[in-house]
């Protein structure tokens, strides 16, 4: 959480861009019951430029890390006055408490994202 607040704004490292939206899926295969609801997100300028996530298991330790993936779309595909997206999927890496004992090898939730980059202004 610490770092959630100690990250500089959007607009400071992306200063072109108004707002970010961030649409997240999960999916687990081995789930007996209904996958976590999708989720969507929108970082406005002020927002903290944060990009990792829990992962929506409330026993897992892990997290999905966006990082890179905004990353890209702000570096190739966000040009001033321009709407850009990234699709991806990502895996947890993180280990559900019930496997601590079962010594599994790890969750098995996966992540399918999108997201969409606002300049300022009109387009």
């Amino acid at each position: 959480m610490n770092e959630h607040l100690r990250a500089e704004s959007l607009s400071k490292i992306f200063p072109d861009i108004e707002h970010l939206r961030i649409e997240l899926v999960f999916n687990d295969p081995n789930a007996r019951s209904p996958p976590p609801s999708p989720q969507q997100r929108t970082l406005y300028a002020a927002a903290p430029a944060f990009f990792r996530f829990a992962c929506p298991c409330a026993d897992c330790d892990g997290v999905f890390d966006l990082t890179d993936a905004v990353t890209t779309l702000m570096t190739t595909g966000a040009a001033p006055k321009r709407v850009a997206s990234v699709d991806g999927s990502l895996s947890c890496h993180g280990v559900r408490f019930r496997d601590h004992a079962a010594h599994h090898i790890g969750c098995q939730m996966k992540l399918s994202f999108r997201l969409r980059s606002e300049p300022h202004g009109p387009i």
